[in-house]
């Protein structure tokens, strides 16, 4: 049966006090996520902003240095390899950590390995760029496998009522982890002597060998967290890890967390009054700097000491790939249509004309990417026909996900689908123009970067905070029509800052509301799409909803420029207010006629013989009474 029915308009609303809701962020699971979200973080910025200012010191054309943004293009189709995340083991890995864990420590130490070879090319000579950017391809790759793996961990780790939590928190530590990546490596950049009149190749090798480094503290959490769908056998062991990982965080997190503070204050003051205070005395600067340098030299002796004290586990969840002759025909069909991808864009790009214009090169560029995005998918579906992999496992690996989706939410998953593209549209269009908006109001760079980068980022971050505790107060669709009211409605404020440009009082106010209900929006967005993901199929549901959620609002954000230069600013503005208003019409239609939540596979009694005693949906998991014992793994109980 479906899972789509109304909701009688008296339901009972289970309600937490804010005391409770906020209690929930003392989880052990909120560490490892914060970690694991914060891991995340830390490649992105490493291919984009980093990279590129790195690439301009070394001197490479500015076309050059764009054209490496396409080494992230993972992001955009990992929903393409997620589902052999789903259907593959990890030799050995699989077995000793389970399914999660061991592709999540695959694509961390490739991340590493990616990072430490973009170190070492020095990209002077265009004649090592080829190096380069197949080091920032593997980059992008491994990290949108990590997060691939990483939203499909989450999700079996707790049941919906805990996503809230956990969706704030891995948002808030994916912020940080970019603020590192971001701020910190031009930084440690600076601090070890290249600027934009004097480059220094050792310096920025230095500064991504560090980062290559922090990513240890991803590859700590890892091994001290557990696997969620697998039963350990030494939870003695287990649990002393994990005992270790939170005192090892909370030295971390909470001078951490003060000294942030204080910094911050201090910043603010000192640009607010114009003055040169440090709260902070210079003094004990180098304690300061001694305590965090211990503290992170200690990560690879503590990973050293969770790796040799793994407790032994058994693995409950099911793989497609049964067999090593599954395995090895699937990983051939995946890497055959890559080949096909590859030879399809190579050729496409030889064929097609180039055109001058951005719109004209934009639809051209669209329509390559699609064209070999079709031919590898004619690839693996004529692979599949010639019998390099059976059938029934190609449709267990890639279609029955899709097929799942649409068989618990029927006709109605269309609405879902569209409330899934359109909700982030308000926020998401208006960001795309955001700093070049703010120069044209004549706002000095270190104005920008003071307002967006930093106040902007903790206000994103507090808004995370806050959209987890309202998830946990309120019902997830409650809160889905808080955060699209704040998120278009906040859109208004930078009307107001049209009509008093230069105005640093209004500016901080748009930006720190306008963070604060996108931190919101997004958190509550990602617990919502945590709750539409069946258990069965974490991995693929989930990075086709996350692929989903941005398409629409980056191509039209693609516009955005001649929207303004055809209307202005104050137009663009109300614009993107009023584009968010339909959303919420579709939040009230969902939450009207579609459950969300506890719903995996209540159709699963469709499949049921007559006999009635081999039915998939006859019984209650043991690990978690709320979900059904299909043939899914099970979450971890609360």
């Amino acid at each position: 049966m479906s899972a789509v029915k109304s909701v009688p308009p008296n339901q009972p609303i289970a309600k937490k006090s804010w005391g409770e809701a906020t209690k929930a962020y003392l989880d052990p699971r909120v560490i490892i996520m914060l970690f694991l979200g914060f891991s995340a973080g830390i490649p992105i910025l490493l291919i984009f902003s980093s990279l590129s200012l790195w690439l301009r010191e070394a001197g490479i054309d500015r076309s050059v240095v764009t054209m490496f943004s396409w080494a992230a293009l993972g992001y955009s189709f990992k929903f393409i390899w997620a589902p052999l995340i789903d259907a593959l083991p990890v030799p050995f890995l699989t077995k000793w950590l389970g399914r999660r864990r061991s592709w999540m420590v695959v694509s961390q130490l490739l991340i590493v390995l990616a990072i430490f070879l973009m170190a070492r090319v020095n990209p002077v000579s265009e004649d090592v760029l080829v190096y380069m950017a197949g080091a920032a391809v593997l980059l992008g790759f491994s990290s949108a496998t990590q997060d691939i793996v990483i939203d499909a961990y989450r999700i079996e780790l707790a049941p919906p009522s805990m996503q809230s939590i956990l969706s704030s928190i891995y948002v808030s530590g994916y912020r940080i982890g970019m603020i590192v990546a971001g701020a910190g490596a031009l930084y440690l950049a600076d601090y070890f002597g290249s600027n934009e009149t004097f480059y220094s190749y050792e310096a920025w090798r230095n500064t991504y060998y560090i980062m290559a480094g922090v990513m240890t503290l991803g590859v700590l959490t890892t091994f001290a967290s557990y696997e969620p769908t697998a039963e350990t056998l030494q939870s003695k062991k287990q649990k002393g890890n994990l005992k270790v990982f939170l005192i090892y965080s909370a030295l971390l997190l909470i001078p951490g967390l003060l000294f942030g503070v204080i910094y911050l204050i201090n910043i603010l003051i000192n640009t607010v009054f114009d003055s040169t205070v440090a709260l902070i005395p210079l003094m004990v600067m180098p304690a300061i700097k001694f305590y965090f340098l211990a503290l992170v030299a200690c990560a690879p002796l503590l990973l050293l000491y969770f790796i040799i004290n793994q407790p032994k586990i058994i693995n409950k969840a099911p793989l497609v790939a049964e067999t090593r002759e599954d395995y090895v025909r699937l990983v051939a069909l995946f890497v055959f249509s890559v080949i096909a991808f590859i030879a399809a864009y190579i050729l496409m790009g030889q064929v097609l004309p180039e055109f001058e214009g951005a719109f004209s090169s934009f639809f051209v560029e669209t329509l390559h990417l699609l064209v070999s995005l079709g031919a590898a998918m004619a690839a693996g579906y004529a692979l599949v026909q010639v019998g390099l992999v059976k059938k029934e496992v190609a449709m267990a690996t890639w279609i029955e996900p899709v097929l799942d989706f649409f068989r618990r939410y029927g006709k109605k998953a269309l609405l879902l689908l569209a409330l899934i593209g359109l909700y982030r549209i308000s926020d998401i269009v208006a960001g795309v123009i955001s700093n070049v908006f703010y120069q044209d109001m004549g706002f000095s760079k270190t104005d920008i970067a003071n307002a967006v980068k930093l106040v902007g980022v903790i206000m994103a971050i507090a808004g995370g905070f806050l959209g987890g505790i309202l998830a946990q107060r309120f019902r997830i669709m409650h809160a889905m029509m808080i955060g699209a009211i704040l998120a278009c409605a906040t859109n208004l404020l930078f009307v107001v800052l049209t009509y008093n440009p230069g105005s640093l009082p209004i500016m901080y106010m748009a930006v720190i509301f306008d963070n604060l209900a996108a931190g919101l929006a997004s958190a509550v967005f990602i617990a919502f799409l945590s709750a539409l993901t069946s258990i069965r199929f974490t991995a693929v549901q989930y990075a086709i909803f996350s692929s989903l959620m941005t398409l629409i609002p980056k191509v039209m954000g693609g516009y955005s420029g001649a929207i303004v230069d055809n209307m202005g600013y104050p137009f663009f503005f109300i614009f993107t207010f009023a584009i968010g208003i339909p959303i919420l019409a579709l939040i009230y239609f969902v939450d009207r006629h579609i459950v969300i939540g506890d719903n995996d596979d209540i159709y699963g009694d469709d499949n049921n013989d007559s006999s009635g005693g081999n039915g998939v949906g006859d019984k209650l998991s043991k690990t978690n009474p709320n979900l059904t014992d299909t043939k899914e793994p099970p979450r971890a109980s609360e």
